[in-house]
């Protein structure tokens, strides 16, 4: 399996459980070049929310998030960076899924497989914790001004960025992934 493309993703949400009324508030995205470790292209939007209860974490006043903007286009403009990926990446990729999943997706969207950078991807460094904040560390990335969702893609590119061996690494995780049709279920340690 060659992996030319990966579309990684990070949401912001009002809380952690959209069961206990917790919203998707921002989406960002990046469309990632594995072989030449570039970035193509990059999407950030807010979809609108009453109350932010998280606020202190992420960072996002619930008032942004209901300016007039063009939150449908930038959805769809998703669904098309994800036609040029071979996999959805994020770190801890159930809760991103799930969240997404409460937003009215493209079912071909929700049919994507992911791979998760906490537990379907093996890093290059030791790690106690399997939290972005102690990979960026471990991987010399700055970590800095996080939670926001574009931000903390850019943390994964950077980290990506410094993998020597980056593409057999995402192709082993992604043939796990395919495998076992599990979403961040497996583990490589």
């Amino acid at each position: 399996m060659v992996i030319e493309n990966i579309l990684i993703i990070d949401t912001e949400t009002s809380g952690l459980e959209p069961q206990k009324g917790a919203k998707l508030i921002e989406i960002g995205a990046l469309l990632y070049n594995v072989k030449h470790k570039q970035i193509l292209q990059t999407l950030s939007t807010f979809l609108p929310c009453d109350e932010n209860p998280v606020q202190h974490i992420n960072h996002i006043d619930a008032e942004w998030t209901r300016c007039n903007m063009g939150t449908l286009a930038a959805v769809h403009f998703l669904y098309e960076m994800a036609d040029h990926a071979s996999f959805l990446v994020a770190h801890n990729a159930h809760f991103d899924e799930k969240f997404l999943n409460t937003y009215p997706l493209d079912s071909k969207f929700r049919e994507r497989k992911w791979i998760c950078t906490k537990r379907d991807f093996e890093w290059p460094v030791q790690l106690f914790r399997n939290r972005l904040e102690d990979i960026c560390s471990a991987m010399g990335v700055n970590y800095v001004n996080a939670h926001r969702a574009l931000t903390d893609c850019t943390f994964l590119a950077s980290c990506f960025g410094k993998i020597s061996d980056l593409e057999q690494r995402l192709e082993c995780a992604g043939q796990i992934v395919m495998k076992n049709d599990i979403r961040c279920g497996n583990t490589f340690r």
